[in-house]
């Protein structure tokens, strides 16, 4: 703890030292010149060195994906994280309201406070919600966003707050994944007890619960997060010394669980060495947790820090680029404590206009964060502290065509060995007096681990007709080998992904969305469940009645597939939502 302190301080200096720093040019930039808005697709695991160079289209307000069910995906963007893509809106301000059947609401609302040419203020609110009696959940935030760019540098700051209600609606099983009710079994066996079984243990040892007590869980819970950050950066014209240091604080908090608070600095320095480039990433993340319940002994470590250092030399050139370095992450308290990985990409492009080649050798430490763990699946045991991933090799080649001017091609082959690859299965108690027989899986979810290996094979196709018809389909291949458990659990072994948007005219855009993932398997004690494959076909419209109103509307899930993103829970079968838009 102490170490992690004196890092802290060092770290926040640094970052204090570079607000020293100026440049004189000058520069008029739009404030989404740093985006980080995701893409929409479901195949988020390409390398970033890999991605496609395709311009972002602008954001579309017109044109509302409302999120197919009230898992995992209900929303794009992490809602830790303070959107920072700095949408433009044309005359000021732009609300936009829907609803549909399912009880499903959703409202956006930004307003640009200032929006002077260097100094920016801007308002965000969001809401989405599923208000039937069974599936409901409701998630609203809010973020306040600020930026005053100066001769060759941005001074950013930025808030944000969100809540999250949902309820426990999925079914519990027993040991041969027979759907079992728990509050039933209560009724005539409440004093017996159970224990938690594959527990992982920090702080407290497996419980003993009665089925009264694990029937009196409560069946829903209440998300709080809170954000705040502040930092300067080199603007895009700064050739010769780039740079980023931030400060952010954050804090997820449930009301059942536990609590994280982290305080996270950031520092990226590099500079032109003659025509070449050399540089340092410097990441320090402090995570201190606590529950909210009185006296609860909680299954966390109670602070701990990871130390991130990044040196690298890169070359530039017209026709190739080449990284060199090597990372460190450093964990103090938990997990491993040295954790190296290599840093080294390159990307010949043969013919920059038609061709490209790329390959590399990366690795990571990833800090599975509550809040990261929460977002990924919120239905989660309420204490349940996800063990860290190391990535020590991450391998991958690959090519870019463009065989004509309007088509591109992208495919790519990734190889990764992981170390606590960690994997969701439900919550199981095993009885204290016959813990072979008697096993409940609740409708929470536990994680396991396993050294695993990936083999991902991938491509993804784009065609662009004079932005009139734009056509995507992105697909993957993942092979996976765990050593340490039976089988890769939840993990599809395809994936598939085709958008497409058509603009008619200039007032009617047509859309449509089509994503696929391969059967997974769920574990049940001996039994290994099999997950239906998820197959989901979207489809909206919007049309522009007049240049400050537009009216939309999305039909999704149109094969009614009533599959799972987690056993137990089924997502919401066909839906549609209709709504309007207004800037003002």
């Amino acid at each position: 703890m102490r170490n992690s302190k004196y890092i802290l301080i060092i770290a926040l200096f640094s970052s204090c030292y570079l607000k020293s720093q100026t440049v004189d040019q000058n520069l008029t930039v739009e404030r989404e010149y740093k985006p980080t808005i995701q893409d929409a697709g479901k195949i988020t695991s390409i390398p970033e060195i890999i991605e496609l160079n395709i311009e972002n289209k602008p954001a579309k307000y017109t044109d509302f994906n409302l999120p197919l069910s009230v898992g995992q995906n209900i929303y794009n963007l992490s809602p830790a994280e303070l959107e920072r893509e700095k949408r433009r809106i044309s005359n000021g301000a732009f609300i936009r309201l829907g609803a549909g059947n399912y009880m499903n609401t959703v409202a956006d609302f930004a307003l640009p406070i200032i929006n002077k040419p260097k100094t920016k203020l801007d308002l965000k609110l969001n809401h989405t919600g599923t208000f039937d009696s069974e599936k409901t959940r409701s998630y609203t935030s809010t973020a306040l966003m600020f930026d005053q760019y100066l001769k060759s540098l941005d001074i950013y700051a930025g808030m944000g707050l969100s809540h999250e209600y949902f309820k426990f609606y999925g079914k519990s099983y027993d040991k041969n994944g027979l759907v079992i009710n728990i509050d039933t079994l209560a009724q005539n066996f409440g004093a017996s007890m159970y224990e938690e079984k594959n527990f992982v243990r920090v702080n407290r040892t497996a419980n003993k619960m009665s089925l009264n007590e694990i029937s009196n869980i409560p069946d829903n819970d209440v998300f709080w997060r809170y954000n705040a950050y502040v930092g300067i950066r080199s603007l895009p014209n700064e050739l010769k010394n780039k740079y980023l240091g931030e400060f952010e604080y954050k804090t997820f908090d449930s009301r059942i669980g536990l609590t994280e608070n982290i305080f996270h600095t950031k520092f990226d320095f590099n500079k032109l060495l003659e025509k070449n480039r050399v540089g340092i990433h410097v990441n320090l993340q402090n995570m201190i947790y606590k529950s909210d319940v009185a006296n609860a002994v909680i299954n966390a470590w109670d602070s701990y820090a990871v130390f991130d250092i990044n040196p690298y030399y890169s070359i530039e050139r017209t026709n190739f680029d080449v990284r060199l370095g090597i990372k460190s992450s450093f964990s103090f308290m938990h997990g491993r404590p040295f954790n190296p990985s290599p840093d080294i990409h390159a990307e010949w492009k043969i013919a920059p206009k038609v061709i490209s080649i790329y390959g590399g050798i990366g690795g990571a430490y990833n800090v599975n964060t509550l809040d990261l763990m929460f977002t990924e699946n919120r239905f989660l045991f309420s204490d349940l502290r996800v063990k860290d991933t190391y990535t020590p090799v991450s391998a991958y080649f690959g090519f870019k065509l463009k065989p004509i001017y309007n088509l591109l091609l992208d495919a790519y082959v990734n190889y990764q060995y992981i170390d606590n690859q960690y994997f969701f299965i439900n919550k199981d108690f095993a009885s204290v007096t016959a813990p072979n027989d008697s096993i409940i899986y609740t409708n929470r979810f536990n994680a396991i681990y396993s050294r695993a290996s990936l083999v991902k094979v991938g491509a993804r196709v784009n065609y662009n007709i004079r932005n009139r018809l734009n056509v995507e389909l992105k697909g993957a291949y993942n092979g996976w080998k765990v050593f340490d458990t039976e089988l890769a659990w939840n993990k599809p072994k395809y994936e598939a992904d085709l958008s497409a948007d058509l603009r008619l005219n200039r007032n009617l855009v047509l859309t449509t969305n089509v994503f696929f993932e391969s059967e997974r398997f769920a574990k049940f004690g001996n039994v290994n469940e099999r997950m239906s494959p998820k197959i989901d076909v979207n489809l909206g419209a919007s049309y522009s009645y007049l240049d400050w109103l537009t009216f939309y509307a999305k039909a999704n899930n149109l094969l009614n597939k009533k599959y799972q993103n987690f056993y137990g829970y089924e997502v919401q079968g066909l839906n549609v939502l209709v709504g309007a838009s207004v800037s003002f």
